[in-house]
């Protein structure tokens, strides 16, 4: 088991902080053994009865130079035997690489001084070393600054990384500070008066809710009730972003703890720390124009542009918690700022150590906005210094590897992305063993390939794999297992098994709300995925029940312009697309809206709404406005994922589906081809993708009268299907359903009463005999026995089928009247 050695010194006028980081280092030691790793704190008082008859001084020497850690704390004294030891680590240091060492401060407060020893100590520490410490005025401070190190330090991966969850910094759980706690958020004008209007809002919308009540006509009081509402929402997303950046600014900061900084660069890191968002900038804006020389004297002010290059990613953190900053102009800013610095560490000949911190940031911030080429790019690039750095089989290597085979993924490359994701997991299985947490994420990313080139077999095979070894190793009930389980319901969802798809996911469900609580993000998704399954089953009314389970907490948690909250209300105007043509718009928009807004019009998500929007003025007989969504949609995916993408193929096949629907056959032929080609190429000739471009196919046949072409294609697509589903399954049924009406069209009648009788027993057994899709099966049988001149058995399919329709659609529904058309006229030919 590996050991993390801590050596603590401190003065006694600390001692209570001492004994709380004693507290703290036990709590992490917990949570590290669980992982095979060990934390040893060393901690000793610097007075004088250091030096007596048991201990020596030089025992104490001995036992720094044996550390991995030292800190030192100070608050207004520097005895002389801390400054001893200090200059032992930092000498140790100097030889052999270790221990880091990290100096704490302790602010003064209001009629204390620092002692002369002190302030000669921090001189020679700034001067004579480039060495800043860190200050703190709380100990949730303390703890902030120590973790982060720490993890600095403790880079096998092997512990998950802290993480902000309302507020709150935690570290797997446990709770280490309070962002309102830290002096760069209690010193921070623009974020205490966000903090403010924040806390102050639920008591004024109550208000305004009872006085609505009270007066329910009254418009204004409406208007202004939803103002405020509106505004709670739009500012809970804002200052939830605002504590992430100013924490991911924190971490930037811990990461130049051993960094010698200028004097300029100093004052911003105190500017920050101190809640004074707007020096800091401007003091990182006048180190960006010296930079302009130094550049320009590259040879002689190497170091000086290297120190630069730390205040450019310093810089990206900074801009993005600046609240008083509109968004796009800091998400623009902030990508000038990484490809500057990037391209000064090229020419400066920056170290590799200090480079991959700088590619590590910027390929995280390409991901999060969909620039994946450039992704890509930059995590290859990584990837090789990891490899130089650490060798071909070690944890951060993995993590690269594991990175761009997470970019490939999202570029459709899936042979790419199993390749990287295969290499990830060998080192995992062979370093961290064949039962460690990480190497189940390896099983379940690798899952997540197969899942997506629809071999759901191998899916399941690798999601399972991470089940047994999250149930073994960290526990039934944690969110990391309600994660495979979900995943495993994705799979069963897809193959039409919805009785297994909701069994997975209602475990998942279970210990979400257990764990991690019924207002939490992850828990609406499994309210999330719950609606889908419903949705599918054809029972409209329970998807949307959960559906706005989803929607309410992510609304509450995560805030109203949040691509979690916009997907919510894609997925509730996709049930709407079955039952209310402008609900189903309402809700696409708003999801387009915030899409648009949050990341951006050339973001994936961006297209999925125009396509989605596309879908539904397609249904409604709009087909100029359904081609212009569909054709945004496809520019943004053959702009950002490229032109052999899957969901570009997805936007070929609409645009020729809505051409079909025009009757411009030649045209839907065009583009269906088109996507088929992809699917074919990229997905492989027998996946479900690929099934439905067969089947697109053989419908424009059908259409054209080319019975034999359409029989062709649907048979095609019918093999498919039934070789990936099973004959129990929506896909399957279509194919039966297609087959059916190319043999009535053949004039074939026995073969089409055989196949759409195949695709009714399917359709009773999935969605009951009161269901719309079990009526159009009544239906299609109706029609063939009518030509075949057998008006009896015709009358009872039809009668079926309008039974059906009265109670779902109701009389008055232009499908139950043109059914009824079809009842009225075999009664006749039967009188």
């Amino acid at each position: 088991m590996k050991t993390i050695k801590i050596f603590l010194a401190s003065s006694e006028e600390l001692s209570d902080d001492r004994n709380a980081f004693g507290n703290l280092v036990r709590r992490l030691d917990k949570i590290y053994e669980k992982r095979g790793i060990r934390i040893e704190l060393f901690e000793w008082e610097d007075y004088d009865a250091a030096y007596n008859d048991r201990r020596k001084q030089d025992e104490y020497n001995d036992q720094i130079k044996a550390s991995d850690m030292f800190l030192a704390l100070f608050h207004t004294k520097a005895g002389k035997f801390t400054i001893e030891e200090f200059d032992v680590a930092t000498e140790e240091f100097k030889k052999h690489a270790s221990p880091k060492v990290y100096t704490y401060c302790k602010d003064l407060k209001e009629g204390e001084q620092e002692s002369p020893e002190l302030t000669e100590f921090k001189r020679r520490l700034f001067n004579e070393m480039g060495h800043y410490w860190s200050r703190y005025n709380n100990r949730d401070s303390m703890q902030l600054h120590f973790v982060l190190q720490l993890q600095l330090l403790e880079t096998s991966g092997t512990v998950e990384k802290l993480k902000l969850e309302n507020g709150t910094v935690t570290l797997e759980g446990m709770p280490i500070a309070k962002i309102d706690n830290l002096q760069f958020a209690a010193g921070n004008v623009a974020y205490q008066k966000m903090s403010v209007e924040f806390a102050t809002l639920p008591e004024k919308i109550e208000k305004a809710r009872q006085r609505v009540e009270k007066f329910p006509d009254d418009k204004d009081l409406i208007d202004d009730l939803q103002q405020k509402q509106n505004r709670f929402n739009k500012l809970k997303e804002e200052f939830s972003q605002i504590q992430k950046s100013l924490f991911e600014t924190a971490q930037r900061i811990a990461s130049m703890q051993l960094e010698q900084v200028s004097d300029m660069l100093r004052r911003a890191i105190e500017a920050f720390e101190d809640g004074k968002l707007e020096l800091a900038n401007i003091l990182l804006d006048e180190i960006a124009h010296e930079a302009e020389h130094h550049m320009a004297q590259l040879e002689q002010q190497r170091s000086l542009v290297h120190q630069d290059i730390e205040a450019f990613l310093l810089q990206a953190k900074t801009v993005m918690a600046d609240a008083s900053i509109p968004i796009d102009e800091r998400i623009d800013k902030t990508a000038t700022i990484y490809s500057k610095a990037d391209d000064w560490a090229q020419k400066s000949a920056l170290p590799e150590e200090k480079y991959e911190t700088l590619l590590v940031d910027y390929e995280s911030f390409l991901s999060d906005y969909a620039h994946y080429d450039k992704a890509l790019s930059i995590n290859q690039r990584l990837t090789s210094i990891r490899e130089r750095l650490y060798g071909l089989e070690h944890p951060d290597t993995a993590t690269s590897y594991n990175n761009i085979g997470y970019v490939y993924k999202c570029l459709g490359d899936y042979d790419k992305a199993l390749e990287y994701y295969s290499k990830d997991m060998a080192i995992n299985e062979k370093v961290l063993g064949k039962e460690h947490p990480d190497t189940a994420t390896s099983y379940n990313n690798i899952g997540g390939v197969y899942y997506s080139l629809g071999d759901y077999d191998k899916a399941l095979e690798y999601y399972f794999k991470a089940l047994a070894i999250r149930e073994k190793v960290i526990g039934k009930e944690h969110p990391d297992t309600a994660t495979s389980y979900n995943n495993i319901g994705g799979v069963y969802y897809s193959l039409g098994d919805y009785d297994k798809a909701l069994e997975y996911y209602f475990k998942a469900l279970a210990i979400r709300e257990k764990v991690i609580g019924k207002e939490h993000p992850d828990t609406a998704t499994s309210y999330n995925n719950i609606g889908g399954v419903y949705k599918c089953l054809g029972d409209y009314d329970k998807a949307l029940e959960y559906y706005f389970k989803a929607l309410a907490i992510r609304e509450k948690v995560i805030g109203k312009e949040h691509p979690d909250t916009a997907t919510s209300y894609n997925n509730i105007g996709n049930v709407y697309d079955y039952i209310d043509d402008d609900k189903a718009l309402e809700y696409h928009f708003k999801g387009l809206n915030i899409f648009e807004k949050v990341l951006g019009r050339e973001h994936p998500s961006t297209a999925t709404s125009y396509n989605n929007i596309g879908n539904v003025y397609d249904c409604i007989g709009d087909y100029e406005k359904a081609i212009e969504c569909y054709s945004k949609a496809l520019a943004i995916r053959e702009n950002v994922l490229g032109p052999e993408h899957p969901d570009t193929a997805t936007s070929y096949n609409d645009i020729g589906y809505t051409y079909e629907n025009l009757g411009e056959y030649s045209k839907a032929l065009e583009y269906y081809s088109k996507a088929l080609a992809i699917r074919e190429n990229v997905l492989g000739p027998e996946h479900p993708d690929t099934a439905t471009s067969y089947n697109d196919i053989g419908y424009t046949y059908e259409n054209l009268g080319e019975y034999s072409k359409a029989l062709e294609y649907y048979s095609k697509a019918l093999d498919i299907n039934e070789r990936f589903f099973g004959s129990e399954h929506p896909n399957s049924i279509d194919s039966y359903n297609n087959v059916g009406a190319t043999y009535e069209g053949l004039e074939n009648y026995s073969k089409a009463i055989e196949f759409y009788s195949k695709a009714l027993l399917v359709r009773e057994k999935l969605y009951g005999e009161v269901h719309k899709e079990t009526a159009k099966s009544y239906k299609s049988i109706g029609n063939v026995y009518e030509k075949q001149g057998n008006y009896i058995k015709a009358l009872e399919f039809y009668s079926k089928a309008l039974a059906i329709r009265k109670e779902i659609l109701g009389s008055e529904h232009p499908d139950t009247k043109s059914i009824q058309e079809n009842v009225d006229v075999v009664k006749q030919l039967i009188d």
